[in-house]
């Protein structure tokens, strides 16, 4: 058994210290809350931080929420890490906790003592949402539902052209190319359709979809040799034109039409300035390894600096997890929380959640957008087909497969969970430490 507390410096806005009341065998009951405590809760996040206990070395753990009037079922049902134990936190957001609300457990063990946590939602109608995807379908894997809901005050900006292509057999389209820097660019291109056409399924204007085409930036080139062009090995013809075509609006990095971490910040300051944004999303710097989402959340930092715009507040999501592709954990349209995150200090210091909660059909809505995405249709292969068929019908896993892509499992969740912080805090905490980091290396 590994022991493991999830790390996260909460900063809740209600906090209290409750005793689960045992109902017999893996059954619990939280306290009635009275209504000074849980006031007007529409729209809060809700978090139960309890210490669980895995009790099967191969099997998720299985938390089932059950609400007055609602019976067990796989929709309220949180799944977390098998051979594991430790501080996790259970999601209860939407619940009526001035009801009767019962946690069922299976393949695993939770203490009495926990801690319900309440974070007060955001004001996202004080002004326009821009969201920084990385790539293509970064924005649809954390935020589909969300930036449907605020699809009229919504921006996308896909930051990077997406061409990385290790091999010819790897093509979107089988034997379109026969050398590789044909098959990049055209990956780069039919990737670029991909973040101007599917947002228009969640209802957000064909004039805030907005491509960058970046390519081979880090977060060390954004800070110590910003001003160096970038040359794609695969393609060297690749420029950020090949995925400009369809922006309503000129940027500043236009006729350079280079890949470097000025033009990158430029376009972003010029942008935060033209869009007035309230809140932007973007990758978490600290928890999600992928080298060009760290650079995002770095770009954005940087260019807040340089922006005459004051941002009120940014959102944080993790699209990736060192370690494991299987979060959020459990089989589709499954409940989900905070990702895995076990290290102990943040240079962002406490962050606040919230997590928004998608309805059956907007999630039957989510699996259609990401079938639009190239990048997620995964050629069937023999063993995993068979691996599928053996996990419904012989395990009877509950597990739906929609697609061959593990993220139409592991994304297709009833909540997208994101934290937050204020703006000013997040460009100078994130600046701040990456200068500390490169002046000790």
């Amino acid at each position: 058994m590994v022991s493991k507390d999830y790390q996260y410096a909460l900063k809740p806005d209600n906090e209290l210290a409750l005793t689960l009341e045992s109902c017999g065998q893996d059954q619990w009951q939280l306290p009635v809350l009275g209504p000074s405590f849980v006031g007007d809760q529409s729209g809060d996040t809700w978090l139960l931080q309890l210490t669980y206990q895995s009790t099967h070395k191969k099997k998720l753990g299985e938390i089932s929420i059950v609400s007055e009037g609602k019976e067990k079922g796989a929709e309220g049902t949180q799944y977390f890490e098998a051979n594991q134990q430790g501080v996790r936190y259970l999601n209860l957001t939407g619940l009526s906790l001035d009801r009767p609300v019962r946690l069922h457990t299976e393949y695993c063990e939770i203490t009495s003592d926990v801690r319900l946590l309440g974070f007060k939602s955001p004001d996202f109608s004080d002004g326009p949402i821009l969201i920084l995807a990385p790539h293509a379908d970064d924005a649809e894997l954390a935020a589909y539902g969300f930036y449907r809901h605020w699809s009229a005050q919504t921006w996308i900006v896909t930051i990077n052209a997406g061409q990385s292509l290790p091999k010819l057999d790897r093509q979107y389209i089988r034997r379109l190319d026969d050398q590789l820097s044909d098959a990049a660019i055209h990956k780069a291109q039919i990737r670029a359709w991909n973040s101007v056409t599917t947002p228009l399924l969640a209802g957000v204007d064909q004039q805030r979809l907005i491509n960058l085409g970046y390519f081979d930036l880090t977060t060390p080139l954004l800070y110590q040799r910003p001003d160096e062009a970038q040359t794609n090995a695969q393609a060297p013809d690749l420029s950020p034109q090949v995925a400009r075509r369809w922006n309503p609006l000129a940027l500043p990095s236009d006729d350079q039409n280079i890949s470097s971490g000025a033009a990158l910040i430029d376009d972003l300051a010029y942008l935060l300035e033209h869009i007035k944004p309230s809140t932007v999303l973007v990758t978490e710097p600290e928890i999600d390894p992928h080298a060009e989402h760290q650079m995002t959340a770095h770009a954005l930092a940087l260019a807040m600096k340089k922006s005459q715009h004051r941002v009120e507040r940014v959102l944080m999501y993790v699209n990736h997890l060192h370690q494991t592709k299987a979060f959020p954990y459990g089989p589709e349209h499954a409940r989900t929380a905070l990702p895995p995150w076990f290290d102990p200090d943040s240079v962002l210091g406490a962050y606040q959640c919230y997590s928004f909660g998608l309805s059956g059909s907007v999630q039957k809505e989510k699996i259609m957008a990401f079938d639009t995405m190239h990048d997620l249709r995964s050629k069937p292969r023999w063993e995993k087909t068979f691996k599928q068929w053996w996990s419904r019908k012989v395990k009877k896993s509950g597990y739906r497969f929609y697609a061959d892509h593990a993220y139409f499992q592991t994304h297709i969740k009833a909540d997208e969970v994101f934290t937050w912080v204020n703006a000013q805090h997040f460009s100078e905490c994130l600046t701040r430490s990456q200068g500390a980091s490169l002046l000790s290396s």
